[in-house]
C-alpha cells in the first residue's frame, strides 16, 4: 500500500471512529415508551396512578390519593401529539409534559431531538436542563428571555442555539395551552382568541377573569415602546406604550364588552392601545396616520390586568393594519408619535415607516436576538469593514505604509482568535451552508424558506453576509485567511512553536482534494437527515475548540485535539486538506473576478512560490484560486522594488514613482489575463498614440539584472542542458555570485 493510500485509510478510520453507532445514538436520545409507569412518574412526581392515553391529544390523567380518595391531579401528554413545531433540524423537538388542574406545568422531560449539535450527549443534557426551567410556570404566562415583566416568566436561553431555544419554548407552551383548553382549565378564548384568561373554578364551572397583557401578546403582534424622559440617565423610560391590531371576534367582544361589540363590524379595524405610566396616563388626544390619511376614531376604554389605561380604537374603513401606521397621542402636554410595523415591530421613529414596510414578518422573531447583541454586531461590522478596506487599498498599503499586508494579516488573526473565537464564538460551520441548501430545495419544491434560521445568530449571519459580498471579488480567501477563528488558532500556534514539517508537493496536490467529497457528503447528509448530517459534520473541530462546554464525546474531543495539535507541526493542515467549509466556499471562487496580478517573468522567479506557505502558486507562477488563502505574501512581493526582479528592473530604468503601475512600460510586464480594466485602457490608449498595436514585452533575457534570482535560475536551467565542462563553469560562476535573500528581507511566511 502506497503512503498516500495509508494516509487516506487512516483518515477514514478516524472519521469512522468519530461517528457513534446508530443504536447508541437512539438509546441516548429517546425515551423508550414515553407513557410507561416509570416515565409518567418521573414527569409528574406527585401522582400515584395514571390512566391510559385517550382523547384528541392522547393525554394521560394523573391521580393521587387524598384522604383515602382518588383525586385527579393533572394531565400528562406528548408534545408531538399536540403541536408540530420545527426546530433547526427541520424536525420537531419532543417533550413529555405534565400540567395540574390549575394550569401550572409540573414536569418537562425531553423525549426526542434532532438538532444539529456535534455532540448528541451534550445536546440532550442542555435541552433537558432548558426544559426544566419551565416547570412551575402557568400556561397563561408568556415566556421571556429578558427580565420578566407583568405576566411573564423568565428562562435562560440555550447558548449558541437561538432557533432551538425558541422552538423548545413554543413546543412546550403551545401544547400545554391546547391541552389546558381541551380539559377546561382555560377558556377557548385564551388560546384561539388568544386573550381572555379564564380558569375553571373548583366546582367545574368557568369563572371569567379580566384579560392580561400576556393573553393579548399570544394572539396578536403586540408592539411596545418606552417613551418619556427618565429622571435618571441610567433608568428606563417612565412610560410604556403598547399597540396591537385585534382580529379575533372573541377578543374584540371581550375588550369592547356587550354594549360596544356592535361598534366593530366585520370590516372594521380594531386597534388596542395601552399605557403603563405613573399617575393618570389618560391621553388628551389620540390619532392614527397612514400615508396621506389621518383618523380620529372613537375611543372605547378597556380593562386589561397589568395596564394602567387601555382602549380599543375602531376604524371603520381605510386603515390597513398589514402596512405601517403612525400612532400619535398627547400625554400631559407631550406629543408622542410612534410607528407600528407589521409583525409587531415597534419602530421608534415615524421616518422609519418606509423601511419597516419592506420588512418581512420573520424579522420580528429575531429582533430580540439582534437587540441583545447589537454592541458585538457593531464591533464585528467595523472589524469586517476594516478587512475589506485593507483589500481595497492593499497596493497603497504596500507602497506607502511601510508595512506588508501579510504582517497586517497576522495581527488581524490575533484579533479574530480572541474576539470571534473565545470572547464571542462566531465560527461558521458547514452545517449553515447545508441548511441553506436544504432550505433552497424546500423553497423550490414547496415555496417555503425560513430566513429566521440564518438571522437568529447575528454575528454568524453578519460573517456569512461578508463572505457572500467578498467572494465575487476576492474569493473565499478573505474569510479563510483573515477571519476564520480556527484558521487563526492553527496558524498562530504554528508560528509560536519551533517545529516545521511540510508534505512533499505530490502528496499535497492529492490531499488538498479530500475536503471536497467531505463537503458534498455533509450537505447531502443534512438534506437527507439532520442526524446523519450532524454525525458527518463531526469532522469539523470547531465545537471542541470554541464551545468546549457543549461537547463530551471523548472520540470527537480526541479527533479535534489531533487536528489542533497537528497545526503546531504543519502549516494549517486542517484548513488545506480537511476543512469541508473551506471546500464549500472555494467552490464560490468560480465567481472571482479580480485575480492576483502576475508578471511575465513569474514562474522563472521562485520567490513567491517559496514564500507561499499555502502552496497555492503553481510552477508557472500562476495562482490556484481554489487553494489561495489571500495571505498576500505574493502581493507584497509584487509591489516590492527591492525583491521583485520585474519591479527592480523597472526601478533601474525608469525610477520608482507613485504612478508606476499606470506606466505602460510596467503594465506591459503584467500578464494579459491579470491586467485590470484600467490597465487595459492604458495600453489601448498608448497603442492609439503610437499609431499601432503594443507588442507584448519581449527580450527579457537582456534586461534581467545579472546576479538576480531570475538570472540564477536561468543559468542553472541552461547548465542542465550544457556539456559537463560548461556545467562546471556555470557552477563556478554560480558559487561566486551572491544570491539575493529569498525572503526579500521580510519574514512574512
Amino acid at each position: 500500500m502506497t503512503r498516500s493510500r495509508r494516509i487516506a485509510v487512516g483518515f477514514a478510520l478516524l472519521l469512522l471512529l468519530s461517528m457513534p453507532a446508530t443504536v447508541a445514538a437512539v438509546d441516548r436520545t429517546t425515551i423508550d415508551e414515553p407513557f410507561s409507569e416509570r416515565n409518567l412518574s418521573k414527569v409528574y412526581p406527585g401522582a400515584d396512578s395514571f390512566s391510559e392515553p385517550s382523547g384528541q391529544y392522547r393525554t394521560v390523567e394523573a391521580y393521587r390519593q387524598v384522604d383515602g380518595e382518588r383525586e385527579l391531579a393533572g394531565y400528562v401528554f406528548l408534545t408531538s401529539n399536540v403541536v408540530d413545531v420545527e426546530g433547526y433540524g427541520n424536525e420537531p423537538i419532543e417533550y413529555l409534559v405534565s400540567i395540574d388542574t390549575d394550569g401550572t406545568i409540573r414536569g418537562v422531560e425531553l423525549v426526542e431531538q434532532h438538532e444539529p449539535f456535534f455532540d448528541r450527549i451534550s445536546a440532550i443534557q442542555r435541552l433537558r436542563q432548558f426544559g426544566y426551567q419551565m416547570v412551575g410556570m402557568s400556561v397563561t404566562e408568556e415566556v421571556t428571555l429578558r427580565d420578566a415583566g407583568s405576566n411573564e416568566y423568565h428562562v435562560d436561553a440555550l447558548t449558541g442555539a437561538s432557533v432551538t431555544t425558541r422552538a423548545s419554548i413554543e413546543t412546550v407552551t403551545r401544547s400545554a395551552r391546547l391541552v389546558a383548553r381541551e380539559k377546561g382549565i382555560v377558556s377557548a378564548s385564551a388560546i384561539d382568541g388568544e386573550s381572555a384568561n379564564e380558569t375553571a373554578a373548583a366546582n367545574g364551572s368557568a369563572s371569567e377573569r379580566r384579560m392580561t397583557l400576556g393573553d393579548l401578546g399570544r394572539g396578536t403582534a403586540l408592539a411596545r415602546w418606552g417613551v418619556g424622559t427618565p429622571p435618571d440617565p441610567n433608568a428606563s423610560a417612565p412610560i410604556q406604550l403598547y399597540a396591537a391590531p385585534i382580529e379575533s371576534d372573541p377578543v374584540r367582544q371581550s375588550l369592547l364588552g356587550d354594549t360596544n361589540a356592535s361598534a366593530a363590524d366585520a370590516n372594521a379595524t380594531v386597534l388596542w392601545i395601552g399605557l403603563d405610566a405613573p399617575g393618570s396616563p389618560r391621553p388628551d388626544r389620540l390619532s392614527l396616520h397612514q400615508w396621506t390619511r389621518s383618523y380620529a376614531p372613537p375611543v372605547h376604554e378597556t380593562q386589561v390586568d397589568g395596564i394602567d389605561w387601555s382602549a380599543a380604537l375602531v376604524v371603520r374603513e381605510g386603515l390597513d393594519p398589514s402596512r405601517p401606521f403612525v400612532l400619535g397621542l398627547t400625554l400631559d402636554g407631550e406629543r408622542i408619535r410612534r410607528t407600528y410595523a407589521p409583525g409587531g415591530l415597534a419602530v421608534r421613529r415615524p421616518v422609519d415607516a418606509a423601511a419597516a414596510r419592506a420588512l418581512p414578518a420573520w424579522v420580528g422573531t429575531v429582533e430580540s436576538a439582534w437587540e441583545d447583541n447589537w454592541a458585538s454586531a457593531m464591533a464585528l461590522v467595523l472589524f469586517l469593514g476594516g478587512i475589506v478596506g485593507v483589500f481595497a487599498f492593499r497596493s497603497r498599503i504596500c507602497r506607502y505604509a511601510g508595512m506588508t499586508v501579510n504582517r497586517l494579516r497576522i495581527g488581524t488573526l490575533g484579533v479574530t482568535l480572541v474576539f470571534l473565537g473565545w470572547y464571542h464564538p462566531t465560527q461558521p460551520t458547514t452545517q449553515q451552508i447545508a441548511i441553506l441548501v436544504r432550505e433552497l430545495i424546500s423553497w423550490a419544491t414547496t415555496g417555503g424558506f425560513r430566513w429566521a434560521l440564518f438571522f437568529s445568530a447575528p454575528l454568524v449571519a453578519l460573517t456569512f453576509i461578508c463572505i457572500a459580498l467578498v467572494i465575487p471579488k476576492w474569493g473565499r480567501g478573505v474569510f479563510c485567511g483573515w477571519i476564520c477563528p480556527f484558521g487563526a488558532l492553527s496558524e498562530l500556534l504554528y508560528k509560536v512553536t519551533p517545529w516545521a514539517y511540510e508534505l512533499p508537493r505530490e502528496y499535497h496536490v492529492k490531499l488538498e482534494k479530500v475536503r471536497y467529497p467531505l463537503f458534498v457528503a455533509i450537505v447531502i447528509g443534512f438534506v437527507v437527515s439532520t442526524d446523519l448530517g450532524a454525525t458527518l459534520a463531526k469532522v469539523e473541530p470547531f465545537k471542541a475548540a470554541f464551545y468546549s462546554s457543549l461537547v463530551s464525546d471523548p472520540v470527537y474531543i480526541a479527533w479535534s485535539a489531533v487536528l489542533v495539535v497537528s497545526g503546531a507541526f504543519m502549516f494549517r493542515p486542517y484548513c488545506r486538506y480537511v476543512c469541508p467549509l473551506g471546500a464549500g466556499l472555494a467552490l464560490g471562487n468560480v465567481l472571482q473576478r479580480e485575480p492576483i496580478q502576475r508578471y511575465d517573468l513569474c514562474g522563472d522567479c521562485v520567490k513567491c512560490q517559496t514564500d507561499c506557505d499555502f502552496q497555492a502558486i503553481e510552477d508557472d507562477g500562476s495562482i490556484d484560486r481554489f487553494q489561495c488563502f489571500q495571505c498576500s505574501v505574493c502581493v507584497d512581493n509584487y509591489y516590492d522594488p527591492d525583491g521583485c526582479p520585474v519591479v527592480l528592473q523597472y526601478d533601474n530604468e525608469h525610477g520608482f514613482t507613485v504612478d508606476a503601475w499606470r506606466d505602460p512600460a510596467l503594465v506591459e510586464r503584467i500578464r494579459p489575463e491579470d491586467r485590470t480594466t484600467e490597465q487595459q485602457r492604458i495600453l489601448a490608449e498608448r497603442a492609439v498614440t503610437d499609431g499601432g498595436e503594443t507588442a507584448l514585452y519581449e527580450g527579457s533575457d537582456d534586461l534581467v539584472p545579472e546576479g538576480s534570482v531570475v538570472d540564477m535560475v536561468r543559468q542553472s536551467a541552461a547548465g542542465d542542458e550544457a556539456s559537463p565542462a560548461d556545467t562546471n563553469e556555470a557552477a563556478d560562476r554560480s558559487d561566486d555570485a551572491a544570491w539575493p535573500d529569498a525572503t526579500g528581507g521580510e519574514d512574512d511566511a
